[in-house]
């Protein structure tokens, strides 16, 4: 388990014990959404509570940890396999002064979860296969519809880039994002949308760019080309 992963600076370990505690945080947020109460990802604050969680707990062994993981799995599988519709469409909202997330419906919760175990499960090195098509359809149009969020929380971004995006995915729709002081818009585009860059590639790479992960393949960039590859400056991932 002290194998390195094929994430920088992570173990199998390390990947292991996140993937548990995605589980753990889920299964809170859910049960504070269907009950009216307010949740975080970290109730502590990510800066102070995520290294925590990277680890095992005093004492155990990374065979408990690989146990305990399943054991909240099949858990948070069995509560939302339960959950009526009403439930789903239920509210998690962060306490004040611990933005993370922003405020997102339970429903919204398996997505978040598919998008862990997806990614990390590849982190892993252990052969599985690479992301799905299911989880690239349902959690590109998401990540683009909460770009402003993820310049609201944790992540630091460059606020001199301002302009137009337009990410074409060769085997997908095509997407506008433009930045304008303040302002984040996102939104389906046609092709032929003027943008100050314009960056293609499949669906699948680009929802690395906005993950902060490896491309696949290369992608193409026009337009203003530093610009376009600023994109990430701009939306730092995840």
């Amino acid at each position: 388990m002290s194998t390195p992963s094929r994430l920088s600076g992570w173990t199998r370990l390390t990947v292991v014990c996140h993937l548990r505690y995605g589980a753990e945080a889920l299964l809170r947020m859910t049960s504070a959404g269907i009950s009216g109460q307010k949740a975080a990802y970290y109730p502590d604050g990510r800066a102070s509570q995520r290294p925590r969680t990277l680890e095992p707990l005093l004492g155990e062994n990374p065979l408990e940890v690989v146990e305990s993981l399943r054991r909240l799995s099949v858990e948070l599988n069995q509560v939302w396999h339960h959950l009526d519709d009403r439930a789903w469409e239920r509210q998690v909202i962060e306490p004040d002064g611990n933005p993370d997330l922003g405020t997102v419906r339970v429903s919204q919760l398996p997505l978040l979860r598919l998008t862990e175990v997806e990614i990390h499960g590849t982190d892993l090195g252990i052969g599985l296969d690479d992301w799905s098509d299911l989880f690239v359809r349902a959690a590109l149009p998401s990540r683009l519809g909460r770009l402003r969020v993820r310049r609201t929380n944790h992540r630091e971004f460059d606020q001199s880039l301002q302009g137009t995006w337009l990410l074409i995915a060769t085997d997908g729709p095509t997407y506008s994002v433009s930045v304008r002081g303040d302002t984040v818009d996102s939104q389906p585009a046609d092709p032929t949308t003027p943008a100050t860059a314009t960056i293609e590639a499949t669906s699948r790479d680009l929802l690395a760019l906005l993950l902060g992960r490896p491309f696949t393949d290369p992608t193409r960039i026009r337009g203003d080309v530093q610009f376009g590859r600023a994109f990430s400056g701009a939306f730092p991932g995840p």
